[in-house]
């Protein structure tokens, strides 16, 4: 027989014993009439279950109340979920009726001060017995500095008021 082949000898025949686990060697067992057997098992069943019980009363009841904390800590999550999303729908919906109309006003402020620059426009345009230089001199505020920029306007500002009103100036 070689070192690599195994052939199935006892272990009694080796002279090396494997540790009995479970308290009964081969030949007990094989040895036994069935009527001890059972009589063992039923003093073993009545000795573990009182032990197993009240360990897993304890806790199958610590899994119990386990899961209903967690169930009560998901619904919990969800109502916070639920009312965060209700106040994120309100403050959107809040926003784009703010938007919405203070767009609608812009536009309405935007449309009346055009309304009124054409207005403007029209009658500035329109005015009777006036020249170009009369209406440019309008245009320009006669208050405002002379010197603007290092340039002097007081002769620009001369020259026009000498051309106001005179219906024969050039370009009138």
């Amino acid at each position: 027989m070689s070192d690599f082949e195994v052939e199935n000898i006892p272990a009694s025949a080796t002279g090396v014993s494997e540790p009995d686990l479970l308290g009964v060697g081969e030949e007990d067992t094989m040895q036994r009439e069935p009527h001890e057997e059972s009589t063992e098992n039923e003093l073993n069943d009545f000795s573990a279950p009182s032990t197993e019980s009240s360990n897993g009363d304890a806790i199958r009841n610590w899994r119990e109340k386990r899961e209903a904390d967690i169930a009560s800590r998901d619904k919990a999550d969800q109502e916070a979920k639920k009312k965060l999303q209700e106040a994120a729908v309100k403050h959107i919906d809040d926003f784009y009726e703010n938007y919405n109309r203070k767009k609608a006003q812009q536009q309405e402020e935007v449309k009346r001060e055009a309304e009124e620059f054409l207005r403007k426009k029209q009658e500035f345009f329109s005015q009777e017995n006036t020249t170009t230089w009369d209406r440019a001199l309008q245009l320009i505020n006669e208050d405002d500095a002379d010197i603007l920029g290092n340039r002097d306007r007081s002769k620009f500002k001369e020259i026009l008021q000498r051309l106001k009103g005179n219906p024969h100036a050039p370009g009138a």
